[in-house]
């Protein structure tokens, strides 16, 4: 009796619940957000065929993000997307572009110096005088692209496709251009002193008064015909 006493006094002990398993979908909701690419930046509202002449965007990430080996746009996160825009004397430096598309954009004198413009697309895109100085455009493409007159000088394109692309009067200076396709591109008057364009296809190109000082060809063979 008093056993039963003393359990009436204290109360029976509650049952011990069951743990619940964590649902999937409790799971997604808790995890950290995916970043996204904000609509506006540096004044300017990203996206195909923005107008943002002279905007400046430099030191910003808007490249793409890789997850293992799974984009992770397919979570939400997007790069910027600057297909036809104008971006005209737009500052690029020092951001990260890995990844993004500048196809049909208007980027003349922009200023890419020391941006990562790895696998970048300016298919077709017109950056006559821009500056990619210091730029890594590693296996980028750029075909039928106007660089005109624009400025490479110790930028790596090694693996870059510029076929037919218009890079006359062009500063190539110890650009790495290793096995680049540069067929039927247009080289007169470009500057590739100290460049390696081994393994590099030439085939078809223009290099009328292309300037070869120290240049390393795509036979491997130093070419210093036009040394001063």
């Amino acid at each position: 009796m008093a056993g039963a006493s003393l359990l009436a006094a204290c109360g029976s002990a509650p049952a011990t619940q069951p743990e619940q398993e964590e649902t999937p979908d409790e799971g997604v909701a808790r995890a950290t957000p995916i970043p996204t690419i904000s609509g506006t930046i540096a004044g300017c509202e990203i996206g195909p065929k923005a107008e943002c002449p002279g905007a400046d965007f430099s030191d910003q990430d808007l490249g793409e993000i890789v997850l293992g080996w799974q984009q992770l746009d397919e979570y939400g996160r997007e790069g910027a997307d600057f297909t036809e825009a104008n971006l005209r004397g737009a500052l690029f430096v020092g951001t990260n572009l890995e990844g993004i598309s500048f196809e049909g954009a208007d980027l003349r004198d922009a200023n890419f110096r020391l941006a990562n413009l790895t696998k970048a697309s300016l298919y077709g895109a017109d950056a006559a005088g821009a500056d990619f100085a210091d730029a890594t455009l590693e296996s980028g493409e750029f075909k039928e692209a106007n660089l005109s007159g624009a400025k490479f000088s110790g930028a790596v394109m090694k693996g870059g496709d510029s076929t037919r692309a218009d890079l006359s009067g062009a500063s190539l200076r110890g650009v790495s251009l290793l096995g680049a396709f540069l067929t039927d591109a247009d080289l007169s008057g470009a500057d590739l002193t100290d460049a390696n364009l081994t393994f590099a296809d030439l085939g078809g190109a223009n290099l009328e008064g292309a300037i070869f000082c120290n240049t390393k060809m795509s036979d491997g063979k130093i070419n210093s015909e036009g040394c001063p």
